[in-house]
């Protein structure tokens, strides 16, 4: 059904015996027996990225955690210095107007109800029982027959209580599994997605987050793209805010912008180019072989998602979108928002690092275009956030002549005219990106916690909070029967 390029592997694979025994096929009728992870399983998952290709291990000294700001000051220090900051304007406004020029990829074909392929759905989870009604219920609504979906509910065995709860709320459908992640270091997301995929069957695996609400068609969606493109190792999901309207907290909103400009617009532009790009947390649909290859996911990395899509641009493969959305939850506070987004900027540097170990090989398994796209995003990103207080005090003091102001007026211009364009179409206000440039440094903010957090210890996981937001309710009723009229 999906056949896999032939590709050279970059990353050490597991033993012989683990692969045969997580790829075997297994009918859907046994899908109802509880999977119990294999030492040899466990172990894989904090291991199965190779140690130059993983941040296990990363050392990262107290200087290297002030560089970024040290950086943005320095056009106050020389003239000439600001030259260090210019490429990183000029890659950082480029990714704007391509994803204001380019329009979006078009739909794959559908596929046949005959050739749609199994699913593996990972759901790791950790202290979140009381999201689980709510999620038990938004699987339910998938338009995918429950013969061929599998659910694993990860959680670690330190939480019992999510782990009961979810047996609680288990839907009408044979696939529905709870996994126990055992004790291990690091407890990380990626960690227990590992575990998953050691045990997931199905030919796609996709990762939910606890407080995900799918669009019903994107399983049928996913599956037809990656069908459609064998050069496809993944496609994401737009992922968007339900609960961002008129009396929504101001941060929240903020937060709906942000992601209706990046899934909305800057994904797009990129897969419909061909370029690289990092993945988001949730609703990315692999090719299981695929993502075998690449080693799965980083567990020592706080994000996970980004560093796999550049190990999968390594590897030669593709990364693509589909026109369908997953409704998440904004943080309703400023603190949350807070950790939340430090512990991303954490791991761009820690994901930029990592691939700057062998800077000549990455370039060269990337090619050009693609590696100048990932440094738009990943580095290139961290020093124009770094920058911006200084942007702010030289567009204050009416400092705008010069190649390096021009380049940052471009970069403030792009941005805004994206955040526009991305306003119109999620339905939001379009003064909120009046307030962009007060956002941008909250961003500012999160950098330094997250290059604090970065030098006392890089594999730190700030998690955060959910079940805080006031969401439209789910019909589980409705739900339960749709499964049953599916399966």
């Amino acid at each position: 059904m999906l056949d896999a390029p032939n590709v050279t592997p970059l990353h050490r694979q597991p033993s012989p015996a683990l692969a045969r025994w997580a790829s075997q096929s297994v009918p859907a009728r046994l899908w109802h027996i509880r999977p119990e992870p294999s030492p040899a399983a466990v172990r894989w998952a904090s291991h199965s990225v190779p140690a130059h290709l993983s941040a296990r291990g990363l050392a990262v000294p107290v200087w290297a955690a002030l560089l970024l700001p040290a950086i943005a000051l320095l056009p106050l220090l020389s003239p000439w210095a600001s030259l260090i900051l210019a490429p990183a304007f000029a890659l950082a406004a480029a990714v704007r107007l391509a994803a204001l020029a380019v329009p979006p990829p078009p739909g794959p074909p559908p596929l046949p109800e005959a050739d749609l392929p199994t699913v593996t759905a990972l759901v790791p989870l950790f202290r979140e029982e009381a999201l689980l009604p709510d999620l038990a219920a938004a699987l339910g609504r998938l338009d995918y027959p429950a013969r061929l979906l599998e659910v694993l509910i990860l959680v670690e065995e330190c939480d019992p209580e999510t782990a009961a709860a979810a047996r609680a709320h288990r839907p009408p459908c044979s696939g529905w599994q709870v996994v126990v992640v055992p004790k291990g270091a690091p407890q990380t997301k990626p960690r227990a997605c590992n575990v998953g995929l050691a045990l997931a069957q199905g030919e796609v695996v996709v990762v939910f987050d606890g407080e995900d609400r799918p669009d019903p068609g994107q399983a049928r969606l996913a599956a037809s793209a990656l069908a459609a493109d064998p050069r496809l190792a993944v496609v994401q999901a737009r992922l968007g805010c339900d609960h961002a309207g008129p009396g929504a907290p101001l941060v929240a909103r903020l937060w709906a912008l942000e992601y209706a400009g990046l899934f909305g617009l800057v994904l797009p532009a990129l897969a419909r180019l061909g370029l690289p790009f990092p993945l988001g947390g949730t609703s990315n649909w692999f090719r299981a072989d695929a993502l075998r290859a690449a080693g799965g996911w980083d567990a020592h990395n706080v994000t996970e998602d980004a560093d796999l899509g550049v190990r999968l641009a390594r590897l030669g493969w593709r990364s693509g979108v589909i026109d369908s959305t997953t409704w998440e939850e904004a943080p309703v506070s400023s603190r949350a928002w807070l950790c939340q987004r430090a512990r991303w900027l954490k791991g761009f540097a820690v994901t930029s690092i990592v691939h700057a170990r062998e800077p000549r090989r990455a370039a060269r398994e990337l090619g050009l275009a693609a590696t100048l796209a990932l440094v738009a995003q990943l580095p290139a990103s961290l020093l124009c956030i770094a920058a911006h207080p200084l942007g702010l005090a030289l567009l204050a003091g009416g400092h705008v002549a010069g190649p390096l102001a021009l380049l940052m007026l471009l970069g403030y211009g792009s941005a805004l005219a994206l955040a526009a364009r991305a306003a119109l179409r999620a339905g939001l206000p379009l003064w909120l990106t009046l307030l962009l440039p007060a956002y941008w440094l909250a961003l500012w903010a999160a950098l330094l916690l997250a290059l604090r957090d970065l030098a006392r210890d890089p594999a730190h996981w700030r998690k955060t909070d959910h079940g805080r937001a006031a969401r439209p309710k789910m019909l589980w009723k409705q739900c339960a029967n749709g499964i049953r009229s599916r399966s």
